[in-house]
């Protein structure tokens, strides 16, 4: 199986990457300068966390109130459901309630590992926007909920990293194959009317 769908544990770290057109050692000349220079240096820029997402709260955390405000688009991916481990969900639901009780985001990236078979996918194996009223429910679905609770965006990007995996030889593994197929469909559509402001 390609890396991307094994969970793996690592150092976790961040960096300034870029140049938002000021140089971070402003900060530090006096509180008004950097009140107003920590606006334009996280206002501008989305905040890319893709897989790591136990980086996100260890980050966003260490910033000042007014730094944290003004951040209002960060992207995160979701691992490939058969291969989420324990801690990957409970740093999942941590992310989810420190950015729902703490930030006002405007947008959301969210990216979700899937799994493309050999045979491509027929239409009946997609899911419609109103089955995940039920499949939210499943074991193994209440990431969907956790996601959920950010609401209030004006703009919500779902995008499915597909990787090639097996042929489905159980149940389990059918229902990611299937839901891989409706990613960027009927999840997508299902996501977008709970978190976006005026869709319905």
């Amino acid at each position: 199986m390609s890396g991307r769908f094994r969970a793996c544990s690592i150092e976790t770290t961040y960096r300034f990457v870029g140049n938002p057109g000021l140089h971070a050692s402003i900060l530090g000349v006096n509180k008004q300068i950097h009140s107003e220079a920590s606006h334009v240096l996280y206002s501008s820029y989305i905040f890319d966390f893709d897989i790591d997402v136990e980086g996100v709260v260890p980050f966003l955390g260490d910033l000042t109130s007014p730094a944290l405000s003004s951040i209002k688009r960060i992207n995160i991916v979701q691992r490939a459901l058969p291969y989420i481990k324990d801690f990957d969900r409970a740093e999942w639901r941590n992310v989810c309630e420190f950015v729902s009780s703490n930030m006002r985001l405007e947008q959301l990236g969210l990216g979700i590992l899937g799994g493309l078979p050999a045979m491509r996918w027929e239409a009946e194996d997609l899911y419609e926007k109103a089955a995940f009223q039920h499949i939210t429910k499943l074991e193994g679905m209440e990431w969907v909920k956790q996601v959920a609770s950010i609401r209030g965006l004006r703009s919500l990007d779902i995008k499915a990293h597909l990787e090639h995996c097996p042929p489905p030889q159980s149940n389990a593994m059918a229902f990611f194959v299937n839901f891989s197929a409706s990613i960027e469909k009927g999840f997508a559509e299902y996501l977008k009317e709970l978190m976006v402001i005026g869709i319905v």
